[in-house]
């Protein structure tokens, strides 16, 4: 029978009571601030990112409907004064249904409605539910981890989990622009960590199950791209990178429940909203919470799923 290794299951037991009760509270404190101060700073990110793909795509519109209006154009000099072959439609005549009356070129449908699950803007309500989040949080972190130093990239990565969610729920978007600072501040730290805990196999690890989350999202996304969105590919390399630091195991339990968590809030969505499997759901909330049970119980879900002795 295969054994489990670990090592980060257990909280370092040299952590005294009075010094862990100090931890747990001045990194929950500093998670509500963090939190707090993430929200706008999230929201803002996704109305610029949004903007940024509604003109992306209104000059991809633009640019083809230039394109058709000068074939539209080399056609009729072609022609000439020919005569009308009878029977056949004239130019009045409406185009098919699914193409823009004014230029013929053919607009996509949106596949279900996108009506967001949190307020966008500014919100005091939501930015003191992301505090709260946040908070507690970094209060388990530190609870589960105790004084080591890998409680500090876990934290840089609970506090990005909560604000690409909220974002998500909100604007159907995970901006880049919160990925890329997390990740920049997760690696070193992990680098760090490992150099003080001589756990270089944990960073290969880490290393290995980034690459293969976002290959597989990638190519989810790549066929079905109506199904997932690119921010999805990104935040599956990040989870899989800081999670599978713990053990390849991590990674897998992150994925496995952000997926189980994922099909049950669809399922609950399409009864609530009636439109059945047109509605859009988004992921990185269930990804999220995914990514937050393998860290905190991902050790014990996976020796109870393989079966494997402590």
């Amino acid at each position: 029978m295969i054994r489990l290794r670990c090592p980060l299951l257990r909280r370092p037991s040299s952590t005294l009571p009075g010094v862990e009760t100090l931890l747990i509270a001045g990194s929950s404190v500093a998670g509500l601030v963090i939190g707090g101060a993430l929200d706008p700073i999230g929201q803002q990110l996704a109305d610029r990112s949004r903007a940024a793909d509604d003109h992306r795509r209104d000059e991809e519109r633009a640019e083809e409907r230039a394109a058709h209006q000068h074939a539209e154009t080399a056609g009729r000099t072609d022609i000439g004064d020919a005569e009308p072959v009878a029977g056949q439609p004239q130019a009045a005549d409406a185009p098919p249904s699914g193409h823009d009356t004014r230029s013929g070129v053919e607009v996509p449908q949106r596949e279900g409605p996108a009506r967001d699950l949190l307020p966008s803007g500014r919100s005091p309500s939501r930015m003191v539910g992301s505090a709260i989040v946040t908070g507690g949080l970094f209060g388990a972190a530190a609870g589960h981890f105790g004084a080591d130093l890998v409680l500090a990239p876990f934290c840089v990565f609970f506090a990005m989990l909560v604000a690409v969610s909220v974002t998500d729920l909100s604007h159907r978007l995970v901006p880049r622009h919160l990925l890329y600072p997390a990740l920049a501040l997760i690696v070193p730290l992990l680098v760090a960590t490992s150099a003080v805990d001589h756990a270089w196999h944990s960073l290969i690890g880490s290393v290995i199950a980034g690459v293969v989350a976002f290959g597989i999202f990638f190519l989810i996304w790549w066929f079905v791209p109506r199904g997932m969105g690119f921010g999805d590919v990104r935040l599956a390399g990040v989870i899989g990178l800081t999670v599978g630091y713990l053990s390849l195991l991590h990674a897998y339990v992150a994925f496995l429940a952000g997926f189980v968590i994922g099909m049950v809030f669809g399922l609950a969505m399409m009864v609530v909203s009636s439109t059945g499997r047109k509605t859009r759901i988004p992921f990185a909330p269930s990804l999220a919470v995914g990514a937050v049970i393998a860290v905190l119980w991902g050790g014990h879900l996976a020796q109870s799923l393989f079966h494997a002795g402590s």
